[in-house]
C-alpha cells in the first residue's frame, strides 16, 4: 500500500484510558489526527456466542468493521473521509492516532499499523473506571441505570472481563510499547512520545504550541 501517513495505535480494554491518550498525543504532535473505534460502534460485528469465542481463544480477527478499515485506509492514502458518528469531515495528516482496542490483530490491521501501543491496567481498575463513566454518563433514570450497570456486571462476570484479558495479552505480544494505564495521562503520553524519538521516527517533532 501506498501510505501518506503514519499510523500509532493505542489498545486497552475499556476504562484503561485509550481515547484520552489519544486526544493527548493529537494534541501534542503536530500533524497529527485522532481516529477512533468507537466512532464506527454502530458498525461493529462482534461473535455472536461471546463464551464460545473466549473458548475458542478470541481470535480478533472475528471482530469485523469494514467501514472502519475502508476509512482508515482512505486516511492513510491521503484521503478525506466523513465520520457515521457526526457526519464530520476528517481531512488525512501525516500522523494518524488510531483507538484500536486489538492492535494489529483484526484483519487489514497489521498492514496498516507502524507502531503499536498497549495500555497495561488491572483489570479491577478498568471496569470500576468504566462502571463510574457508565453512572456519571448516563441520560437515563436512576433505575434503568442501575438496570444497565447489572447487565453490564453480569456480562464482564461471564466473559467480558475474561475476553479483555486474553485480548489485552495477545496485543502486549505484537507491540512495540507496553504502558501503565495507572499513571497520569500526561505521563503516559510522555512515553509514547519519548519512544517514538529514541527510535529517530522523525515525523514526531513535538509541537510545544499545543502542549
Amino acid at each position: 500500500m501506498n501510505k501518506s501517513s503514519f499510523i500509532i495505535s493505542i489498545s486497552g480494554p475499556s476504562g484503561s484510558g485509550k481515547s484520552t491518550l489519544v486526544r493527548q498525543l493529537k494534541n501534542r504532535l503536530s500533524e497529527a489526527i485522532a481516529f477512533y473505534f468507537d466512532d464506527y460502534a454502530s458498525t461493529n460485528k462482534y461473535p455472536v456466542d461471546l463464551i464460545a469465542w473466549l473458548n475458542e481463544g478470541a481470535d480478533p480477527k472475528l471482530v469485523m468493521n469494514p467501514d472502519f478499515n475502508r476509512d482508515l485506509n482512505e486516511l492513510a492514502q491521503g484521503r478525506s473521509v466523513v465520520l457515521p458518528i457526526n457526519d464530520q469531515l476528517l481531512e488525512p495528516k501525516k500522523i494518524i492516532i488510531v483507538e484500536e482496542p486489538f492492535g494489529r490483530g483484526r484483519e487489514g490491521m497489521g498492514e496498516l499499523i507502524d507502531y503499536s501501543v498497549c495500555i497495561d491496567i488491572p483489570l479491577e481498575v478498568a471496569l470500576a473506571r468504566r462502571v463510574l463513566r457508565g453512572i456519571q454518563n448516563a441520560n437515563s433514570s436512576p433505575v434503568e441505570t442501575l438496570k444497565n450497570v447489572e447487565d453490564y456486571l453480569l456480562q464482564y462476570l461471564m466473559a467480558v472481563g475474561s475476553l479483555y484479558h486474553v485480548i489485552n495479552m495477545k496485543v502486549m505480544s505484537e507491540c512495540e510499547l507496553v504502558i501503565s494505564g495507572l499513571d497520569p495521562i500526561e505521563i503516559m503520553a510522555d512515553k509514547v512520545i519519548d519512544e517514538l524519538m529514541k527510535r529517530n521516527i522523525q515525523l514526531f517533532n513535538e509541537d510545544s504550541n499545543n502542549s
